[in-house]
């Protein structure tokens, strides 16, 4: 079976994200991921995408890449950037109360079944959902594109 993959670049921009956003709601929609789980996913990658633009200073664009399988959803948002300091490589990296900034990764690995994050002449965030049994059901009933 070929699963559904979405794959699509984002310029390291700051305008660019809410059609970034668009293409992942639109990618989920199509799919019948359920609300709630679009709604952790959408997050999390404009999360992940708005830490390149906001950190990354590449001068490539940002590719995300998503895939539905049985079960579960990837994810993948990769730049080509100067990368992530050490410290925040964990997952659950909790930020300070009253921190203004640095809660991205602790969020997306609250509201992600696994992440990742790697490191090589720029920052790929890997993540996971893990979909419900209706997901799975709609997504075996729309065929891939």
């Amino acid at each position: 079976m070929i699963w559904p993959e979405l794959h699509f670049r984002m310029a390291v921009d700051a305008a660019h994200l809410q059609g970034c956003r668009q293409q992942v709601h639109t990618f989920l929609t199509e799919h019948g991921i359920e609300e709630n789980a679009a709604y952790d996913v959408l997050l999390c990658v404009h999360e992940a995408c708005a830490n390149a633009v906001e950190h990354s200073n590449s001068a490539r664009d940002v590719e995300i890449t998503m895939r539905l399988s049985d079960g579960s959803l990837s994810v993948a948002v990769a730049d080509a950037g100067r990368g992530l300091d050490a410290a925040y490589q964990t997952d659950h990296h909790r930020p300070a109360q009253l921190s203004p900034e640095g809660r991205g990764l602790y969020v997306m690995s609250c509201l992600m079944d696994e992440l990742s994050v790697h490191i090589d002449g720029g920052t790929e965030i890997r993540m996971v959902k893990q979909l419900t049994e209706v997901d799975q059901e709609l997504e075996r009933a729309i065929p891939a594109r």
